[in-house]
């Protein structure tokens, strides 16, 4: 439920601004169509994908006991609501890149091994698809888990002190530099 609208509106949305910059612009601009083609599709889903993923998160880190629960908590006073625009705010900067990555490196492989007479490997299967979109998903998350990380912070930071900046002895620093091993074990805690 979280995911099918908004990935629907971000494939649509996808390949509507492909198929209209393709001719305008010509196959020499393919990179920067399926870039911006990926990053409009992904900001007309996000703006689906923020609630839900306020929920989620509000869930997921203990917050809220239930998912109706999140929802309340998420939508049930005006600071809340602002805290969803702040992390809809922040996911931009996140899904944005992350959609036009995973897109452009999606096409561009297939398009990489189709016109390439030395590949022999069916490009056009479930698997062969799975695998180039397992390739170019995981890229971009790689490219995009900061940003992922600090809408992760916005999202879940605690508004009950009613000030909203999120000071609480059971939230960690977020302000420290990780590096890339700190990244990643910022995303389990």
């Amino acid at each position: 439920l979280k995911e099918g609208p908004p990935s629907a509106l971000y494939l649509g949305v996808y390949e509507s601004v492909k198929y209209s910059l393709l001719p305008l612009y010509g196959p020499q601009y393919k990179l920067l169509i399926y870039l911006a083609a990926g990053a409009a599709g992904e900001l007309v889903g996000s703006v689906v994908r923020g609630p839900a993923e306020a929920i989620k998160s509000t869930v997921q880190s203990g917050i809220a006991g239930s998912a109706s629960e999140a929802v309340i908590r998420v939508f049930g006073t005006k600071e809340s609501r602002m805290n969803i625009v702040r992390a809809w705010s922040a996911s931009v900067w996140r899904d944005v890149p992350f959609g036009a990555i995973q897109l452009a490196l999606f096409e561009l492989i297939k398009a990489y091994i189709l016109n390439n007479p030395d590949i022999d490997f069916d490009s056009s299967t479930l698997t062969s698809e799975a695998l180039i979109g397992a390739f170019a998903g995981g890229t971009g998350a790689l490219l995009t888990n900061p940003f992922d990380i600090i809408t992760t912070r916005i999202i879940t930071q605690s508004t009950s002190s009613g000030d909203g900046d999120g000071d609480d002895d059971s939230e960690g620093d977020y302000t420290e530099p990780l590096g890339v091993i700190g990244m990643g074990k910022r995303v389990y805690e």
